[in-house]
């Protein structure tokens, strides 16, 4: 047999991210749809909607998403420290099956609250997403892999938008909203079924071939015993460095990200500058374009790491010039919002998704280089409650800004985001240096209390 059996867990994670993102994306598809439009703002079949229509529609679309940020980021402190307590196969198959109800209960919802509600549990089950699979890349990878195995688990959030694009603008054609909303929960039915048949830590995995089980354990020494007293609480996680690394890596990230899952669609289809319109008939080629981009993205950049850090740089070396060259690719997307040429406007959107996609991917796999195995979990919840928390307000702004000034200024913020963001973390933690355990054990980057 070969020695392979962990990139079948990183295959398995990749699949249920898609899925994850699938159900979390379908409605940025529909709020392009008139009839969701009218229903959503409580009007008749046949009224003609007008741009007092869709300011207002745009404002409460802001408020619909900040309540989804609003229970991801509170979701994360509770999933986080769910995961390390009673381990990632439990904690996950909660998340999915939480997410599920809630893809079942938006077809069945009319008005703003109600989908502010069922929104919100839908962020509350997906939080579960990036903590879980962080804390299985952590049991069972190597630190040399993690970085590439967490661009394959990143590059499975790109897939997911472009399943979505390709299959849900089809069945709001052809079904309704409503029906599109159920489709999605049905995968995530079935997801958490693979998932409870499938996960299992290695050293439960009978199927594991002992010359794999000691490559995928070589680092365990460097790792605190995974005892209950050895865990980090929350407020011991803040005393550290490390955590506020990971924290800025998302508070300036995020925001950014979500402002392309959710408003990207509808942006494509109002600009009046662009030589080419998008809607319901074909987002699909332009979305799998800008999504394969990302995917490509988040796989390279991790790759880029690892591979400089088995040249002999130091992985703060290595992450932080890796971090700079996201940052960089990422500033002209500026351009995009006064662009009248469609092929060079998706090429600076693909560009910036991909190099956000390799950010990501380098600040994950720094919570999993930078935090034992048995705190992975609570310090990624803790960062994206941070990232979460700093999205819900972005938000709820953006559909105020969208709706009064157009794109333009969230176009210019996603573009400087990133650098100001490596600056900070640079100041916080010039070199990066793991925590180690017991608490008590001196630790240069602890923070004064």
């Amino acid at each position: 047999m070969k020695e392979n059996y962990r990139w079948r867990i990183i295959a398995l994670l990749f699949l249920v991210t898609t899925i994850n993102y699938v159900d979390r994306q379908a409605l940025s598809f529909v709020m392009t749809d008139e009839g969701f439009k009218k229903t959503l703002l409580g009007l008749a079949p046949d009224t003609l909607l007008t741009d007092e229509h869709l300011k207002l529609f745009r404002i409460q679309m802001g408020l619909i998403d900040s309540a989804f940020k609003a229970a991801y980021a509170i979701g994360f402190l509770v999933v986080g420290w769910l995961i390390d307590r009673i381990g990632t196969k439990k904690g996950f198959a909660v998340g999915i099956a939480v997410w599920s109800v809630a893809s079942i209960a938006s077809a069945f919802v009319s008005t703003v609250g109600q989908f502010k509600l069922v929104r919100a549990l839908l962020g509350l089950g997906e939080s579960a997403n990036f903590p879980s699979a962080i804390k299985a890349i952590s049991e069972w990878f190597p630190k040399a892999e993690r970085s590439t195995a967490t661009g394959i688990l990143n590059a499975g959030s790109n897939m997911g938008v472009i399943v979505t694009a390709l299959l849900i603008p089809v069945l709001v054609q052809q079904y309704g909203w409503r029906v599109s909303f159920l489709v999605s929960a049905v995968l995530g039915v079935l997801m958490f079924v693979l998932w409870w048949a499938s996960y299992a830590r290695p050293e439960e995995k009978r199927t594991l071939t002992p010359a794999e089980y000691a490559y995928i354990s070589q680092d365990q020494s460097d790792d605190a015993p995974t005892g209950e007293t050895n865990r980090l609480s929350w407020k011991e996680l803040l005393r550290y460095r490390q955590t506020w690394v990971f924290i800025f890596g998302k508070i300036f990230a995020d925001p950014v990200w979500f402002f392309y899952l959710t408003w990207l669609p509808d942006f494509l289809s109002t600009n009046s500058l662009l030589d080419h319109k998008l809607d319901l008939k074909n987002f699909g080629l332009t979305f799998l374009i800008i999504y394969v981009a990302s995917d490509l993205g988040s796989i390279f950049f991790g790759w880029m790491a690892t591979r400089l850090i088995r040249y002999g740089w130091s992985e703060n070396r290595a992450r932080k010039l890796t971090l700079l060259t996201c940052a960089l690719a990422i500033t002209p997307v500026y351009l995009t919002s006064s662009m009248h040429s469609f092929t060079l406007m998706v090429t600076l959107l693909a560009l910036a998704m991909a190099a956000h996609q390799g950010w990501s991917t380098n600040v994950f796999a720094m919570a999993a280089t930078l935090f034992p195995s048995n705190s992975v979990a609570m310090a990624t919840g803790l960062g994206s409650f941070f990232g979460g928390i700093t999205s819900m307000g972005v938000a709820a702004a953006t559909g105020y800004i969208v709706a009064l000034f157009g794109y333009r200024p969230m176009f210019i913020f996603a573009s400087c985001s990133y650098l100001i963001g490596l600056l900070v973390i640079h100041v916080v933690l010039p070199v990066l240096k793991p925590v180690k355990l017991p608490a008590d054990q001196p630790n240069e980057a602890a923070l004064p209390i």
